[in-house]
C-alpha cells in the first residue's frame, strides 16, 4: 500500500473511531491518528507509525482492512471457505430441551444434568460423527 494511500484510509478511520474503540481510547487515538495524518499530508514518511497504531487495536485492523479491500498489507485475511469456524455436534435432552455441544470428541456424550435421560443428537446443526 502507498504512504498517501495510507494516509487517506487513517483518516477514514478518524470518523468511525467512536464505533471502534472502547470510550476511554477514543480521545487518545484520535490524537494520535490526526498528528500522524497531518504529518503524512504534510510529505513526512509516517506510513510505519500509522500501522503500528493500526496493529496495536485489533478493531482498528480490521475495519482498515475491509476499507483497503484487503489490499492494505496488515495481515488480515479471511479465511478460506466459508469463512467461520464449523459448528460443533449438538446433543439435545428430548424431555426438557437441555443443549450440549460436542466440543471435544473424544469426550463421552454425557446423560442430561436435569433428569439423567441420554441425550440425542440434533442433525443440521454441527459437523463430526
Amino acid at each position: 500500500m502507498e504512504e498517501a494511500a495510507t494516509v487517506e484510509l487513517a483518516d477514514r478511520l478518524l470518523a468511525e473511531l467512536p464505533a471502534l474503540l472502547p470510550p476511554g481510547d477514543v480521545a487518545t487515538v484520535a490524537e494520535e491518528l490526526s498528528g500522524l495524518v497531518e504529518r503524512g499530508r504534510a510529505g513526512e514518511p509516517v506510513e510505519e507509525e500509522l500501522l503500528d497504531v493500526l496493529h496495536r487495536h485489533p478493531a482498528l485492523r480490521r475495519r482498515a482492512a475491509e476499507l483497503a479491500g484487503g489490499e492494505s498489507g496488515l495481515g488480515v485475511q479471511p479465511p478460506p471457505g466459508l469463512g467461520r469456524a464449523p459448528m460443533p455436534p449438538r446433543y439435545v435432552c428430548p424431555q426438557d430441551g437441555y443443549e450440549w455441544f460436542h466440543l471435544d470428541l473424544s469426550d463421552p456424550v454425557p446423560a442430561c444434568p436435569n433428569d439423567g435421560v441420554p441425550l440425542v443428537r440434533e442433525h443440521g446443526g454441527g459437523t463430526g460423527p
